[in-house]
């Protein structure tokens, strides 16, 4: 019997594609699997909570009936609790000399809420100082220069000496505002129910611009250069900070609920059901991704840094790690049965992830979280 001799050039062309194909394969699969490892967490019980925010050592905790609860990110003790009665709501904002946040109480008799921005010890809990706000359902806080500015729902931003608690300025900017306004070093942005987008001066409190749109505005991001709009419509729209005239735009399927610049590109988060991708440059989808469902938390790790985002869609009790380079699943975080986040996740410069969900809070830690 003879054999057909087989040629050696042949064989050692598909030795080496087999090679090759398995160097890269191993080379994907590595790449696209992110190991998260729990270090710790710190049960609620009962107790209702939505704030979290962490500051070097110490993370805090906003909770039913105004209160606040401080633990060590090291590992999940708990350090103090203080009850300040009514609604925590606002961010919490942590600076040097204190946290800062807002409370509400609201009234069967009137409109009036009674808000309050208050400083608290970072290591005690105990009062610094209130001051008085224009009643309104949500703010948002952010700090310039020694002072705090407090962005109010009702239309108003207030500025208040951090140390004090005395109001340097306020302005009544529109009836009332939409969206979470987007904190830069020296500005606020704030879009407004009459479709206006305005940047007011974190100093003065003076109008710095001003945009008109065609439709209402659902989600804002600055950078150093450049400025994101996300309307009910579902348009991306990028303007130069200092053009009202839009660079380019971009249309997804749907609303857009989130926003985050990725080293000068465009992550949002569309209604729709999908993440996008954008170019930030042009304006050209790097890729979509179709989502279980409508996403309840989002962040990136760290925001600016990140190669990564952790995400939660609406039922489902698992988070989700997206790379950013791909669209594609990196890993996953497990939480029990009808567990979900209730806030956005924090992640460090350590690479530290920070879950806050209606069981517990934890401590989750990776290397591909860490700032490179």
């Amino acid at each position: 019997m003879h054999h057909i001799p087989f040629p050696k050039i042949i064989v050692f062309s598909l030795i080496s594609l087999f090679l090759l194909y398995s160097s890269l394969a191993g080379q994907k699969k590595a790449a696209a699997e992110v190991d998260v490892a729990k270090c710790w967490s710190y049960p609620l019980g009962d107790a209702g909570s939505d704030k979290i925010s962490v500051s070097w050592d110490k993370i805090f905790v906003g909770l039913e009936g105004g209160r606040v609860e401080a633990i060590t990110s090291l590992d999940g003790t708990k350090i103090w609790s203080a009850e300040f009665g009514g609604k925590i709501s606002s961010n919490f904002l942590v600076v040097e000399n204190g946290l800062f946040f807002t409370t509400s109480i609201s009234s069967t008799s009137t409109a009036k809420t009674g808000s309050k921005l208050r400083s608290i010890s970072k290591d005690t809990g105990i009062t610094n100082w209130t001051a008085p706000l224009p009643d309104a359902e949500r703010e948002f806080i952010g700090r310039f220069n020694g002072s705090i500015v407090v962005v109010s729902q009702s239309g108003a931003i207030v500025s208040i000496d951090a140390k004090t608690g005395i109001v340097k300025w306020t302005r009544q900017i529109a009836e009332s505002f939409v969206a979470e306004p987007s904190f830069t070093p020296t500005t606020v942005i704030v879009a407004t129910a009459g479709k206006q987008i305005f940047g007011i001066s974190l100093s003065t409190g003076e109008i710095d611009s001003m945009r008109k749109v065609s439709f209402g505005v659902t989600a804002l991001a600055q950078g150093e250069d450049d400025l994101i709009v996300g309307d009910e419509r579902g348009n991306l729209v990028y303007y130069a900070v200092k053009s009202s005239k839009a660079k380019w735009r971009f249309k997804s399927g749907g609303e857009v609920s989130n926003i985050f610049l990725i080293y000068g590109d465009v992550l949002a988060v569309s209604q729709d059901n999908f993440l996008y991708f954008v170019n930030g440059r042009n304006g050209d989808r790097a890729w979509k991704r179709r989502l279980a469902g409508r996403v309840a938390q989002i962040a990136t790790a760290p925001n600016h840094y990140a190669r990564y985002a952790i995400i939660q869609t609406f039922g489902e009790s698992r988070v989700e790690v997206i790379d950013l380079q791909t669209g594609k699943v990196a890993g996953q975080i497990m939480f029990g049965e009808d567990e979900s986040l209730v806030s956005q996740p924090v992640v460090d410069s350590n690479g530290v992830v920070f879950l806050l969900t209606n069981d517990a809070v934890y401590a989750y830690s990776s290397k591909y979280f860490a700032r490179k």
